[in-house]
């Protein structure tokens, strides 16, 4: 949770490299110390921040792009989610 938080607060010029840290975690490790139901929720986030795209130009070439609003939202989102999960 802490790595989504930097992500949050960061420089938006600081935002995409990360992401890729907290990709190479949740993407390509297996996580056994962490609760099946928060690894689902992050490893879907990691997922879904590759179309994060930081560059306007770059985002009108695909509709499935978003830029710093949504990955806000996103985070938030996944961040809310994993709280629930610890009132259960």
């Amino acid at each position: 949770m802490e790595l989504l938080e930097r992500i949050l607060s960061s420089e938006k010029n600081e935002r995409q490299e990360l992401i890729f840290e907290f990709q190479k975690i949740y993407l390509n490790e297996n996580l056994y110390s962490i609760d099946e139901r928060e690894f689902e929720i992050l490893s879907e986030l990691a997922f879904d921040l590759d179309f994060y795209e930081p560059d306007m130009n770059v985002r009108k070439q695909d509709p499935s792009y978003y830029g710093d609003d949504q990955l806000e939202m996103e985070v938030l989102e996944a961040i809310e989610k994993i709280k629930s999960l610890t009132k259960l």
